[in-house]
């Protein structure tokens, strides 16, 4: 069982090691902008939050809504000519460019987790070293997030398009769903939110072991996500509750982030700045990470990263991949 207060303390411990003993506000910003870009892989940067503004409306609101969602659609089709031709191509070239500055952004940020990685394990502020000494466990871990989404598209896009299928004939019939329809609809609901929680969850639990052991191993992605999906199966108990406590953490730093950002005018809301003047959360969080981590045992140990291992293949956690179908 994982000694979360150990963890606690020895986080806090580090993080003042690493940023305030001594200060040095050069060193600050370096890490800072290594962490700037490893959010670039994690949905977020500083104060990139959203939050939703309309929780208190009524009932009738709501359906006022969707009804002028509804005639907004059917006005839509009745109004549908030649000038779509015209507004599809601009669509299509606006869709590739956002897809190609996501990747852009996914591989930035998995060099950027490598190089966070580095600056705390090894207390400096460096981005040339790290950048080039781990740039095949970056590539790796930017080919396997284009392999999840992937994944992600081959689950989701069939439950969109039945959704899409079922509702056609509601908007060509003018009419809102009733009887199975309404409980077709929500079990399609359920299972893509399902899938959601369940990707979700994967990818947190690989983000947060398996890149380290990447890191500390120079493996590449499969194999970490096999070991930290090992751990799982071995530790279910601690990492469900690593799981709950990171997410309390994670709305922690939201209100914080909230916080500060109304302190600062919102001048902390700005991209890098955000994510400078949150850096000892960030860092105390990964800290807490790698020390629940390296309690698995000796080969989970990321602190030791520079230290060899007592002999041939030793510390190097091992699974093998699950066999194929059939």
């Amino acid at each position: 069982m994982i000694n979360f207060t150990r963890s606690f303390d020895s986080a806090w411990e580090r993080m003042h090691v690493i940023l305030f003993r001594p200060f040095d506000f050069g060193k600050w910003c370096a890490i800072g902008f290594s962490a700037f870009l490893a959010g670039f892989l994690e949905g977020g940067n500083g104060f990139n939050y959203r939050y939703n503004q309309n929780i208190g409306h009524s009932s009738s609101d709501t359906n006022l809504s969707w009804q002028k969602i509804h005639d907004g659609v059917m006005e839509a089709v009745r109004q549908w000519n030649t000038t779509a031709t015209a507004y599809g191509l601009i669509f299509v070239g606006v869709f590739i460019l956002i897809v190609i500055l996501a990747l852009v952004f996914a591989w930035l940020g998995a060099r950027g987790q490598f190089l966070f990685l580095d600056n705390i394990v090894r207390n400096r502020a460096a981005i040339s070293w790290p950048w080039s000494s781990y740039s095949t466990q970056a590539n790796s871990l930017f080919l396997f997030h284009l392999a999840m989404i992937v994944i992600s598209l081959a689950i989701f896009v069939p439950i969109l398009v039945i959704g899409v299928v079922m509702a056609i004939p509601l908007f060509q019939q003018d009419r809102w769903p009733h009887g199975g329809e309404i409980g077709a609809f929500i079990a399609l609901g359920v299972a893509y939110l399902a899938v959601s929680i369940v990707l979700s969850v994967i990818l947190f639990i690989f983000r947060e072991f398996g890149v380290p052991l990447m890191f500390r191993h120079r493996t590449l992605a499969w194999p970490a996500f096999w070991a930290s999906m090992k751990l799982v199966g071995e530790h279910p108990g601690s990492i469900a509750l690593f799981v709950l406590l990171r997410i309390a953490i994670a709305i922690g730093l939201i209100i914080i982030s909230l916080a500060v950002c109304c302190a600062t005018c919102c001048v902390g809301a700005l991209p890098y700045i955000g994510t400078v003047i949150l850096l000892p959360a960030l860092v105390y969080i990964r800290c807490f990470t790698l020390d629940c981590l390296a309690q698995f045992g000796p080969e989970y140990d990321v602190w030791t990263v520079d230290v060899p291992p007592p002999g041939p293949g030793a510390g190097v956690p091992q699974i093998s991949p699950p066999p194929p179908p059939g």
